[in-house]
């Protein structure tokens, strides 16, 4: 199954529908073709309401595949960093919370990717890798590619890592980062009023386990 958001709507890839999603979906779609994709970006933008589809196939890895392929694709890779046991970096961009990440350059590994990220955007040294967690997908409109086919799937790979010096943080103010701050698990309400559904998921999901 793969979940990609665009705004808050979002558009699930999978074989079946489970019981408990059908209340929670807009449109159920078995597909064969990608023809449904843009339509499906259509219907989105078209109105001010939060959508939920799903397009099923028994083969979903090709259905993925056909989706990717209709989108210009940015890998990308961030981290999700603790200090101590109980401290999660943050960084807040035009306003809203997020997690430092960017993209992958050419011949240039996932891990390390990450790493560079949080170091330039956050100004801090000393990262050290746990293990790699789930991924994100969300597609957005580039401003640097021609309208109608500037439709971007980025796939952010994210990693879990340490950070055990005492150190100044320093925002990367050239890349519209207002700050960069921890927070204690009973701060993270804050994070999670004011930052993106997508990453609120993958939060929700990806620190019960980690904690």
């Amino acid at each position: 199954m793969y979940k990609v958001f665009f705004n808050d709507s979002t558009i699930e890839i999978g074989t079946e529908s489970k019981k408990s999603f059908k209340n929670n979906i807009t449109q159920a779609i078995d597909c064969e073709n990608s023809r449904f994709v843009k339509e499906l970006i259509s219907q989105i933008e078209s109105g001010e309401e939060i959508l939920h589809f799903m397009i099923l196939n028994k083969d979903h890895g090709h259905l993925w595949e056909c989706f990717k392929s209709q989108l210009a694709q940015i890998p990308a890779a961030g981290g999700l960093v603790m200090k101590g046991a109980h401290s999660f970096l943050f960084i807040r961009r035009l306003g809203v919370w997020d997690l430092p990440k960017g993209k992958i350059e050419p011949n240039e590994t996932a891990e390390n990717a990450a790493i560079r990220e949080v170091e330039e955007e956050c100004g801090v040294a000393g990262l050290h890798i746990i293990r790699q967690l789930d991924s994100t997908f969300h597609i957005y409109r580039s401003p640097y590619l021609n309208s109608p086919d500037n439709l971007v799937l980025k796939e952010t790979k994210w990693f879990l890592m340490s950070c055990d010096d005492e150190q100044s943080l320093i925002p990367q103010t050239e890349e519209n980062i207002e700050e960069a701050r921890w927070f204690s698990m009973d701060e993270l309400d804050q994070v999670m009023a004011n930052t993106y559904s997508s990453l609120r998921e993958f939060l929700h999901k990806s620190l019960p386990v980690v904690t």
